[in-house]
């Protein structure tokens, strides 16, 4: 069975819901994820999302998907049907179970700059008058093992992290230099910052918390 008929996650019947039939969409490339080693999906089941369109039009509570291969999103329609969203978008939301812990996650297009196009969707791990982005790419290869004649699918995935000003960005890596080259301004404070919360800045929650730091002040 395909990923995309598993059972689907249901909204309480008291939340805010959104006509989804109302919203523009085509016909669903399902991947064959029997095969793949890996998922071709931020969450591999259904999630509850909130849609904001290029347009102001806001879609709320409806199920969605997101592909991170095709960088697309998924959602399912009031009868059922599933549906890739064709409309123009500014920003989503989603928020979903995993490891029993509640995860939220902001993505949002109209950044440009150091390999990225105002179409692609990065998340937003710290917003402000400078945000703090990180762009999950995934690219699904065939291989074949020696002497086989089974061809084995595998889902790889690569990271990338930016800064931003306004929507003009700059690519950094996850080490104390970088960051403090991209917000030079107030660079002793977050040293100071750096070295009195113990921070590491391999991890994607204390680069977060830098970036809100340096919002703050």
């Amino acid at each position: 069975m395909s990923l995309l008929a598993c059972s689907l996650f249901y909204l309480d019947a008291s939340a805010q819901y959104t006509h989804t039939n109302d919203m523009e969409g085509r016909a669903v490339h399902e991947y064959n994820t029997i095969t793949i080693q890996g998922s071709p999906y931020l969450h591999p089941d259904w999630a509850t999302g909130a849609v904001t369109l290029s347009n102001g039009t806001v879609y709320q509570g409806i199920n969605i998907m997101y592909d991170q291969v095709k960088d697309v999103i998924i959602f399912k329609t009031n009868n059922d049907q599933v549906k890739e969203l064709i409309e123009p978008v500014q920003e989503f939301s989603i928020s979903y179970i995993n490891n029993n812990a509640t995860v939220n996650k902001t993505f949002r297009k109209g950044y440009s700059g150091d390999d990225i196009s105002p179409d692609t969707f990065l998340e937003v791990m710290a917003d402000g008058k400078t945000t703090l982005l990180k762009r999950t790419s995934k690219k699904i290869f065939d291989r074949k093992g020696y002497n086989s004649a089974t061809i084995e699918r595998e889902v790889q995935e690569s990271e990338d992290y930016y800064v931003a000003t306004g929507n003009k960005l700059v690519k950094v890596k996850k080490t104390k230099n970088s960051l403090l080259a991209a917000m030079p301004e107030k660079s002793d404070f977050l040293e100071t910052y750096i070295k009195a919360n113990s921070l590491n800045l391999r991890n994607d929650n204390d680069m977060a918390k830098l970036v809100a730091y340096y919002n703050s002040l």
